[in-house]
């Protein structure tokens, strides 16, 4: 029968260059032509088209006749299978193909014919992939030399599609493959030929690449007819025989040809995300080739490794959290991550491939929050540029980076093609610009909606309250953490500005003194909101200094005294004015004033006296002066900078613009930005400590009802299990307050571990407090030379201070230089009194970094253990440039 209809598809073949997407050419053909895009050593090959295929069912009685063949096939029934195979076969064989696509063939393969024998392989949609394998189920045809041999090898092919073992297959798996494309082949001479799991589908090592091969060509390896010799390549290159499985007598590769081997199979599991399985040959002239490439489907799973980190969480999360906080904080860290997705344009689709790692960005270990670092990098390597994300992620908070892996999700799962892709990240990129453009709007929508939960959940207000009005104000703090957007966008802007600003500089000033340049142009920028507080201190200490009887007494007599003398002396009253409007305004903002668990000293007035008594005994300039003087600093060292880059241009082949343009805008961005991460944070301490009051308030009306045993149980509840409790929904009620005295002593029995600040377990893994309950190991020999990351530059020498919590504050004096584990905004008034500053955790971007680089300290971070190895009294010499510390007496 003769099927001369004419086919409207312009080009049904096509070279590798042009496959954008594995739609109408298949896995296996789209998979080749990426690896040939990816500049992989592929032999030339073109493809036909999938329509063209498809357009002969659909326009000639072929398609009907294999409809009525394939419709009521059922497994119970092989021998209809079998029948329904056969007659399709024949029907196909027996045509003849139009002849329009004839002359495209003939024209499109006429020189890999001239140069020798090609292979006819089956490229069918749905083969191969991740969820099921195809392969062998379709055909493939070697020594094809002639056109009349390339056409009846194509029909066989297209024949394959309804053979016998792949109608049984499709019928077993529920598969219904949706076209197919045909790979014309260039065939190599294969001296030998072989294939490469990069991952060990067996053996115990999944790590381990595994090498089969046999002399001449793959299909007696694929058919079985002889027995491979069989390798294993390990990561680092090392190769080792499975002598048991070697039974043919094959020569052995070079060593040359097994390390180009192990590195391409490296190099295309990276670029597919995924383990793969590799055909190759090699040549006369020790040639290799990749014939083919796809997904393994039968890797077992292992146990994934985790990495935990707690840089950044520690500064606000210090010690171990209450079970409210930590179901505040899981639920918020999606919440934050997926929101922060959708302001710079990810599509939904590609947030749900991130549904995974989404859900688990943090969790607990010794009852202290950690990062799970593994699952965050997931989520920024999903996205465009998620290599740059990680890396300014890990600067920003001071964490170490992680392995990829070859499970999450990345930027080419959804295989969209280059085209859509690009399209889509401009996009992304342009929606991004514009959200990040307009953060400092939205930071001010943000403080105005804190601002008003404030105001209807003060203090003062929350007893009057019934239980409805209480669960109205714990679900509108719990929307408000859901709704974190603004404050993400001002940590994302000063996360990748300030990358971006270093890298620009650290191109052009390379010399030592240069190496924290970038430090040196956030110095006293003076509208960082975390040094208010410092700045209204100064101003009641000196207020104070002009009544000499308090004056007196602030440094003699016990806080509690002292208080009860400024509210109950009439004489005082200013004073009294000054200080009950600086508790009003900041007195939420106090060392671990996001655990919820403690005290601000708006609840505690007293606590705030020490702080003032250091303050009234200190002379010199003020926290403003300072700043002045600091800012008067950076402003120097911009304009020094701008000149160095003013006649450097961003592009040698452009004329515009140059590196100073591009520099002074990036400067301003970086600041503005990390200007307004400060007032998110502020307003982060206000909300906490309003719903810390609220929690307090809905506890004392549970333990009035005997549902707790105290108030503060309450923090020893989930947000969901109080919620419940006010709905009168929970199943249990009365058992909550054993349950809180249970989770309250277990908190407190973890308390004397102090976990390491980086973990790596497993999946499913806890850390074990028996298995390492002190700290990282510590020589006995004192270590006299400390590294870290510079975050303020300078260098200062000084006596060391070491202070574990700031209410040892009393014990530093003048000139000190303060060493400490981390720091929160509650420290802000003690980093004023000192002159250097080294951190055991923290990033560039930590609140202590920040704060130390608006005073011009010079600063060291990530610098493990250096509570334990610096003791009070050291002398150190800090280099807050380099990142050195050194105890030099």
């Amino acid at each position: 029968m003769e099927l001369q209809t004419k086919l409207t598809q312009p080009a049904h073949v096509l070279p590798l260059d042009t496959l954008e997407a594995p739609a109408h050419c298949g896995a296996k053909a789209w998979r080749l032509a990426r690896m040939h895009q990816w500049g992989y050593p592929v032999p030339p090959a073109v493809v036909l088209h999938g329509e063209a295929f498809q357009q002969l069912l659909n326009a000639t009685a072929l398609g009907h006749f294999v409809a009525q063949k394939t419709d009521s096939l059922s497994l119970d029934d092989p021998a209809a299978i079998a029948a329904a195979a056969e007659a399709i076969e024949s029907r196909l064989i027996s045509s003849e193909l139009p002849v329009d696509l004839v002359d495209e063939i003939t024209t499109a393969t006429a020189e890999l014919l001239n140069q020798g024998p090609v292979v006819v392989r089956s490229s069918a949609c749905g083969e191969d992939s991740n969820e099921a394998a195809f392969a062998g189920q379709l055909d493939s045809f070697l020594n094809v030399r002639t056109l009349e041999q390339l056409l009846t090898a194509l029909k066989r092919c297209w024949a394959s599609y309804w053979s016998h073992r792949s109608l049984a297959y499709q019928l077993t798996r529920g598969i219904q493959l949706q076209s197919m494309g045909v790979i014309i082949q260039q065939q190599v001479d294969a001296r030998f030929a072989g294939v490469l799991f990069t991952r060990s589908v067996q053996h115990s090592n999944q790590d381990s690449m595994v090498l089969e091969y046999c002399e001449g060509l793959g299909d007696r390896l694929v058919t079985g007819d002889v027995s491979p010799r069989r390798l294993f390549i390990d990561r680092q290159g090392t190769v080792s025989e499975d002598l048991v499985s070697c039974i043919e007598d094959v020569e052995p590769l070079s060593d040359e040809l097994l390390q180009q081997l192990g590195s391409l199979g490296t190099a295309l599991e990276d670029d597919f995300e995924h383990p793969q399985d590799i055909e190759w040959c090699v040549d006369g002239c020790d040639q290799l080739y990749l014939v083919q490439s796809r997904p393994i489907t039968t890797l077992r799973q292992s146990c994934q490794k985790l990495v935990w980190s707690n840089a950044n969480v520690n500064e606000n999360f210090p010690d171990p959290i209450s079970p409210l906080l930590y179901s505040v904080a899981a639920t918020g860290y999606y919440h934050y991550f997926r929101n922060l997705g959708i302001a710079f344009g990810i599509s939904e689709e590609r947030i749900d491939l991130m549904e995974y790692p989404l859900r688990n960005l943090v969790g607990a270990h010794a009852g202290r929050l950690y990062y799970n670092l593994t699952n965050i990098h997931a989520v920024l390597r999903a996205a465009p540029l998620g290599e740059f994300l990680a890396e300014a992620f890990n600067q920003f908070v001071g964490a170490e980076s992680t392995d990829r892996d070859h499970r999450a999700p990345r930027w080419t799962s959804l295989q969209r093609g280059r085209l859509r892709e690009l399209a889509e990240s401009l996009r992304i990129a342009s929606k991004a610009i514009r959200s990040l453009w307009k953060m400092p709007r939205g930071i001010a929508r943000f403080e105005a909606t804190v601002d008003a939960f404030a105001d209807d959940s003060h203090p003062d207000r929350l007893p009057s309250l019934d239980w409805t009005e209480l669960l109205a104000l714990w679900r509108r703090f719990l929307r408000i953490r859901s709704q974190w957007t603004e404050a993400a966008l001002a940590d994302a802007a000063s996360m990748i500005s300030y990358r971006l600003t270093q890298r620009l500089l650290s191109a052009e000033f390379t010399n030592a003194a240069d190496t924290a340049i970038a430090n040196r142009l956030l110095t006293g920028l003076c509208d960082i909101v975390s040094g208010l507080p410092t700045e209204r201190l100064w101003d009641l200490s000196r207020l104070i200094r002009q009544h000499e009887s308090l004056t007196a007494a602030i440094t003699r007599d016990p806080p509690d005294q002292v208080w009860h003398q400024i509210t109950s002396n009439e004489s005082l009253e200013p004073v009294r004015r000054a200080l009950e409007e600086f508790l009003e305004t900041w007195g939420f903002r106090c060392s671990g004033e996001l655990m919820l668990t403690q005290p601000s000293y708006q609840e505690d007035p007293a606590s705030l006296i020490p702080i003032l008594a250091t303050y009234v005994t200190r002379n010199g300039e003020s926290p403003e002066e300072h700043l002045q003087r600091q800012q008067h600093r950076r402003e120097r060292e911009t304009e020094r900078v701008l000149g160095v880059l003013r006649t450097k241009k961003l592009a040698s082949f452009l004329p515009w613009p140059r590196k100073d343009s591009v520099a002074r805008r990036l400067i301003h961005w970086t600041q503005r930005s990390v200007a307004c991460r400060e007032r998110a944070r502020l307003k982060q301490a206000l909300l906490y400590s309003r719903f810390r009051r609220l929690a307090l308030t809905v506890g004392k009306s549970f333990a009035d009802r005997n549902l707790l045993h105290t108030p503060e149980d309450i923090f020893y509840l989930t947000c969901e299990e109080v919620e419940q409790i006010i709905n009168r929904a929970a199943m249990l009620p009365m058992t909550a307050a054993d349950l809180a005295k249970l989770r309250r002593a277990e908190l407190a029995s973890l308390s004397q571990y102090r976990p390491p600040d980086h973990i790596e377990l497993t999946s499913g893994q806890f850390w074990e407090p028996s298995a390492a309950g002190t700290p990282a190991d510590s020589s006995d020999e004192p270590q006299r030379h400390l590294h870290g990351t510079a975050v303020s530059g300078g260098t200062i020498v000084g006596r060391a201070i070491v202070l574990t919590d700031p209410r040892q504050f009393t014990e530093v004096q003048e000139g000190d230089l303060l060493v400490t584990r981390q720091t929160d905004p509650g420290w802000g008034p003690i980093l004023f009194l000192v002159r250097g500053l080294v951190m055991e955790r923290g990033g560039m971007l930590s609140h202590g970094a920040i704060l130390a680089r608006e005073y011009g300290i010079p600063t060291v971070v990530g610098i493990p253990n250096a509570t334990e190895c610096i003791t009070s009294g050291d002398i150190l010499r800090i280099d807050g440039d380099r990142g050195l510390v050194e105890v030099i007496g």
